[in-house]
């Protein structure tokens, strides 16, 4: 499980700000690229609470544990596995739902904030990656596009959640503190619930 979400933190923007209704991009906007040169955003997330832990390089170990532990929150059967296992742990399911209704799963999405470089030093950041990350997809931003749809602090993780249609409905930028992570935790709930209504 260890590398599992912890690319996310090759990234990093870190002020600390919090938001719980910031200004949300449109459907589909927010569309990357993996470690595999293949296109990765929201949109193929639908349906699923979106957690996405992004950072510069200094970020990246923040950002994994940030991201691992909040996997493991969804996913407890996840916690000490190896990454392919702790992908496919099943998320803790919701009470109360009507019959056939499924629990929406949470998703924790890497991203490395790679900064504006050119093709060749992309290459080797995408063959770095993914020679460390084979099992878990790593979403790579060369544009700044996380920084500048959502904010960064440089060194410290961020994080942005989005509900299972695709919007940002909460975003912290720099290192949660207890009280953030409570909160986010609680959110993160709610939207699931959110989504099955």
């Amino acid at each position: 499980m260890t590398r599992t979400i912890c690319f996310a933190a090759l990234v990093a923007f870190a002020v600390p700000a919090f938001a719980q209704q910031p200004a949300m991009p449109k459907q589909g906007e927010l569309t990357l690229e993996d470690q595999f040169e293949r296109k990765a955003g929201l949109d193929e997330l639908r349906g699923q609470v979106v957690i996405v832990v992004y950072g510069d390089r200094k970020a990246t170990d923040s950002c994994r544990s940030i991201g691992e532990s909040l996997h493991v929150c969804w996913h407890p059967d996840a916690k000490g596995q190896p990454p392919l296992k702790a992908q496919a742990a099943p998320v803790v399911p919701l009470e109360n739902l009507k019959p056939g209704q499924v629990s929406p799963n949470v998703a924790v999405v890497p991203v490395a904030c790679c900064g504006k470089v050119p093709g060749p030093i992309r290459s080797v950041i995408r063959t770095q990656i993914a020679k460390a990350s084979p099992d878990s997809v790593v979403w790579l931003d060369f544009t700044d596009t996380m920084k500048t749809m959502f904010g960064q602090t440089a060194s410290e993780p961020n994080v942005a959640v989005f509900d299972a249609t695709g919007r940002l409905r909460m975003k912290i930028n720099g290192t949660p503190d207890q009280a953030a992570m409570a909160n986010l935790v609680k959110r993160v709930q709610e939207l699931r619930v959110e989504a099955v209504r």
